[in-house]
């Protein structure tokens, strides 16, 4: 589905990722892992078109989207779910979602989308007349991802997804997402949350000084002495 080759990334003359090559197949979820300053969120503003890509190709279902602007690889079918969930705090909670709903194919199926949205994330359905920034954050979560599931996307891409929520809702976070790929999206997630995240990861790539350093099963990763002593601390 998702297969990048060399790809080289920054600001200005800075250069911040060094030649990753990554995959994400069909109904998987990936894991990009790593501590801060890895290079992991400059990777996905790369990949999304947000920053140029200096050096490498991105493919996506064999299409060449390198070059493409955001709104280009959201109509091929990646859509991302920002760091700090970015909603907008004066709308109400379905206003959000209707945005989410931005293709025109994806603008005619708007209602059933967002009845699936709340089947799915029940405590929407409750909040829906609610503004986004009256949420809190676990709440506000869930409705960065309904708006972003929105679209129907092929590819979703979360960049710390769990960051500011308290554990039991990190739980259900990841309970979601799992849900998600069973339902036919993939998943790319970019997390400092290491052990949760490649918990439930079929394959995962482990960031530094933006390079890979690491790639695998999650589960293999978990258990790897050097990875446990640099992010686990056991």
């Amino acid at each position: 589905m998702l297969d990048v080759k060399e790809l080289r990334a920054g600001y200005g003359d800075i250069e911040i990722v060094h030649g990753i090559s990554l995959k994400v197949l069909d109904n998987q979820i990936v894991a990009i892992v790593g501590a801060n300053g890895a290079g992991k969120s400059t990777f996905i503003k790369a990949l999304m078109g947000m920053i140029p890509v200096k050096k490498g190709t991105v493919t996506f279902d064999g299409q060449d989207i390198t070059s493409l602007d955001t709104n280009k690889i959201c109509d091929h079918g990646i859509t991302l779910i920002p760091e700090g969930r970015q909603l907008f705090p004066q709308m109400t909670v379905e206003e959000n979602l209707d945005i989410g709903a931005c293709t025109p194919t994806t603008r005619k199926d708007r209602d059933r989308k967002k009845e699936e949205m709340f089947e799915l994330l029940p405590r929407l359905r409750e909040r829906a007349k609610q503004m986004a920034g009256t949420l809190s954050g676990g709440e506000q979560q869930m409705v960065a991802t309904a708006r972003a599931l929105m679209s129907s996307p092929k590819l979703l891409v979360m960049d710390e997804p769990s960051w500011g929520l308290a554990p039991i809702l990190v739980t259900e976070l990841f309970q979601t997402i799992e849900t998600v790929r069973s339902e036919g999206t993939a998943v790319l997630i970019i997390e400092q949350n290491v052990a949760t995240t490649l918990s439930i990861a079929d394959w995962g790539y482990v960031f530094e000084n933006g390079n890979v350093t690491m790639e695998g099963a999650g589960s293999e990763l978990l258990c790897d002495e050097g990875l446990k002593k640099a992010f686990l601390g056991i």
